[in-house]
């Protein structure tokens, strides 16, 4: 590291010839990281999802929680979201969520699909000389198991109304009184989606689609799968109404969690995601998710893990 201690000594040598001979990189000595550097130190040498569309001095990196198994590790970004160039409003917005796994070290990638996460690559050898668990263990990060989940916010769909009218089972009389003939229709067996709603697995059962939403249908029962505000369409949830011209300040009146823990879905900002829960006890196994283009609303979606 220092260039002045290089060749002391009592008696004078005469200078070696290097020529023809390959230079060797100093080595320098090993400094333990802290916990936040380590887990930097991780995420940085991956090929994370969020680092192909962040620059990796944007992302910032933390612990958000910690379990004797795994490590859930958070990707963000700071932006300044204020109207006025002076005074700055900066919010904290998640592009990214990773899972550390303490018995293999294997690190994932779940920010699109945490029920088929993407394993990532990065330097191993960061790991061989720090323990890892151990080290951000004892600076307090150990949370209990699934906070994570706890902190999302429930949406019901009891609560909600399609186009101020539907509840989201209704039926084929009611699809047409309310959004009119399907734009098209398709069979579930041709489109082989991994989960279906009403789970029968009939022949006859179909997608209808309509301005850009999806139906699933089962005999005369129809459910509403995706759902797009377009052409004038809207929801209301317990009687405040959400379109096209509702903004993300408009959804975090309701939802500030989930707005706060937004997920940017390009790296340009204009798509983002939240994810809500359907009830408060963790009965289901899916979650909703909402998303932006441009700073509104744009589609809301029923996900389930296949």
């Amino acid at each position: 590291m220092s260039f002045s201690c290089k060749e002391s000594s009592d008696k004078a040598s005469p200078p070696a010839d290097t020529s023809g001979i390959q230079k060797t990189p100093v080595v320098t000595q090993y400094t333990e990281l802290s916990c936040e550097q380590l887990v930097s130190a991780i995420v940085k040498s991956s090929n994370a999802i969020a680092l192909t569309h962040f620059s990796d001095t944007l992302v910032q990196v933390r612990i958000d929680y910690l379990s004797p198994d795994k490590a859930t590790i958070k990707l963000y970004v700071i932006s300044d979201i204020s109207d006025d160039p002076v005074n700055k409003k900066l919010t904290e917005n998640a592009v990214g969520w990773l899972e550390l796994h303490r018995h293999n070290n294997r690190l994932i990638d779940i920010t699109n699909d945490p029920d088929n996460p993407l394993v990532l690559q990065y330097d191993t050898t960061i790991l061989q000389k720090q323990d890892f668990f151990k080290l951000c263990g004892n600076t307090g990060a150990m949370t209990k198991p699934g906070t994570g989940y706890e902190k999302r916010e429930v949406m019901r769909e009891a609560d909600i109304r399609f186009n101020g009218k539907l509840k989201r089972f209704f039926t084929m009389a009611e699809f047409e009184k309310v959004f009119g003939k399907p734009d098209s229709i398709q069979l579930l067996k041709d489109e082989a989606p991994c989960i279906t709603i009403f789970d029968t697995e009939a022949p006859d059962d179909k997608y209808l689609y309509k301005d850009g939403s999806r139906f699933e249908t089962s005999k005369d029962r129809v459910a509403v799968d995706e759902f797009w505000f377009r052409n004038g369409n809207f929801i209301t949830y317990k009687e405040t109404r959400i379109d096209a011209n509702t903004t993300i300040n408009d959804i975090k009146q309701l939802f500030p969690t989930a707005v706060n823990e937004r997920l940017g879905m390009d790296k340009e900002g204009k798509i983002w995601m939240i994810q809500l829960r359907e009830d408060k006890d963790g009965v289901s196994d899916g979650h909703i998710k909402l998303f932006f283009k441009d700073g509104k609303v744009n589609f809301i979606h029923w996900w389930f893990p296949c």
